[in-house]
């Protein structure tokens, strides 16, 4: 190996640490940001007196972050993870500077989107560069690390923004605050960044680049979260529209099959996804993404609408989870080279779904009852967090490592997309249920808009029909979570490099 190149062998250790430190903070703002308008997004609508484009704040973000993290990770191979960094975070601070000042509402949504094309190329980078700073049996602890960051992003992105919009400074709302953070912490990580990293396996003077991939996966991920967005609200699961729109997915991803086979340096190389243990990471991931995402979006609103929470004190609630998380992330992380990956892939989905099934108690809400089911729900997500990235980036190629991680990252942001919309359409099926019971058929059809009569003559059931709605829905996501637990018990690990836990594919199949 040749001593001018830098890698994880011949890193100083000094250097390491800085870009670590960067790193890490870069992967802090882009999650805290991705959901901190769900807290203050109505303070900004109020501000420019138009709510209408409300919802565009968050799916602005996800929208473009979703597009971003299969490309991202794939020109990091090819280009190196220095250059998409720097390009990601200077992005970030630009559309934090326009988010900052919010002059308009539609401003705001153009600087959100351009925050979600930053994002999307932060976290799936930021989680490959792990992969070229470290030795393979450390990846475990640093994917750790960056998983409790993860987490806590996820969970204090709400209350940062509950607790700014709230504030008002010199008449000044609060909401500017919660993008202007974001301006000193990314000058710092620039600041962090600027040295040299080592270089990706795969590193090219003039890669090829599959624009064709590109524009394919684009317009499949753009039509993709739209639907999911508009199933079950705007259009029905088995009208006309919903099936002229999964024809268009269907073709799209055969044509992309055919495109990707064939392409020099394919976006997502069709042999990643039958290497078992991506597949399996994959669809844990998804089912991760899923049960988080419907757990923040119900319990909040449960806490919020009955039980009369502020947003912030309903936020404390996601603190449980995050403490389990970082708890299992740190400890996971230290522990698996000497236990191997598959207890905590194994205990992940468990404690996930014994979590979920403590909250569908939620009829019987206790503030104890509650707190400990966020807390062993937690505990889950830190096991699976800690072990699979590094779990996958062991088991490719280096010269794929940041394709690789993208994927599995991809599928994550897709399981949120899907449970947001799958937690709303079992929550509106039990409301219908659930009202005709009550005999207030007035609004069996509303979903969650029936939180909207509150404040009336029938207060008491309109709280018993959601109550137990969101109770049967939390009910069948530990049922899903119980098949999580299966496919982590099946689980295969394929390393390419030394460790306890080797299948040899080719004399296994």
């Amino acid at each position: 190996m040749s001593n001018d190149i830098l890698t994880y062998e011949n890193i100083d250790p000094k250097v390491r640490d800085k870009i670590m430190v960067g790193v890490a903070l870069a992967m802090l703002v882009a999650c805290f940001d991705g959901s901190i308008t769900t807290t203050c997004g109505p303070e900004i609508g109020n501000s420019f007196n138009n709510t209408s484009l409300l919802p565009w704040l968050t799916m602005g973000y996800l929208l473009f972050e979703t597009i971003m993290i299969p490309i991202s990770g794939k020109l990091s191979d090819l280009y190196g993870r220095k250059k998409l960094l720097m390009i990601g975070l200077v992005l970030f601070l630009l559309s934090s500077i326009v988010a900052t000042i919010g002059i308009s509402m539609e401003v705001m949504i153009v600087a959100r989107a351009i925050q979600g094309m930053a994002g999307g190329i932060i976290i799936p980078v930021a989680t490959a560069v792990i992969a070229d700073l470290y030795a393979p049996e450390e990846r475990a602890k640093m994917q750790g690390a960056l998983g409790a960051l993860f987490g806590i992003g996820f969970g204090v992105g709400p209350l940062i923004g509950g607790t700014l919009a709230t504030m008002n400074i010199a008449g000044i709302p609060g909401w500017h605050l919660a993008f202007a953070i974001n301006i000193p912490l990314l000058l710092i990580t620039i600041a962090l960044c600027r040295g040299q990293f080592p270089s990706p396996a795969n590193l090219q003077a003039k890669p090829q680049i599959d624009f064709k991939g590109i524009a394919l996966i684009s317009a499949l991920l753009i039509i993709f979260i739209i639907y999911f967005q508009l199933i079950g609200a705007s259009i029905g699961v088995f009208s006309i529209e919903s099936l002229v729109l999964i024809f268009i997915m269907v073709a799209l991803i055969m044509t992309l099959g055919r495109v990707e086979s064939t392409a020099a340096e394919p976006i997502i190389a069709p042999h990643v996804l039958k290497n078992p243990t991506v597949r399996s990471a994959s669809v844990l991931l998804l089912l991760l993404g899923f049960s988080m995402v419907g757990d923040e979006l119900f319990t909040s609103m449960f806490l919020q609408k009955i039980e009369m929470y502020s947003a912030i004190n309903a936020g404390m609630f996601m603190l449980c989870m995050i403490v389990g998380m970082a708890i299992t992330s740190s400890v996971a992380g230290k522990m698996v080279e000497k236990t191997g990956y598959r207890p905590w892939i194994i205990a992940g989905p468990v404690l996930m779904a014994i979590g979920m099934a403590g909250m569908s108690f939620i009829s019987q809400f206790s503030v104890p009852q509650l707190a400990i089911s966020e807390f062993v729900f937690g505990l889950g997500i830190g096991c699976l967090m800690a072990s699979l990235m590094a779990c996958v980036q062991n088991s490719c190629d280096d010269s794929e490592v940041g394709m690789t991680t993208s994927v599995v990252s991809l599928f994550r942001n897709i399981g949120s997309t899907i449970g947001s919309s799958v937690y709303t359409m079992m929550v509106s099926l039990g409301i219908s249920y659930y009202a005709i019971d009550q005999g207030i058929t007035q609004w069996a059809n509303e979903g969650v808009g029936i939180l909207e009569h509150l404040g009336g003559l029938f207060d008491e059931q309109i709280k018993f029909v959601f109550t137990n709605a969101v109770a049967d829905a939390f009910f069948m996501g530990a049922i899903i979570l119980v098949v999580a637990a299966i496919i982590g018990y099946r689980f295969k690990i394929v390393h390419m490099s030394k460790t306890k836990e080797i299948i040899d594919i080719e004399n296994k199949e």
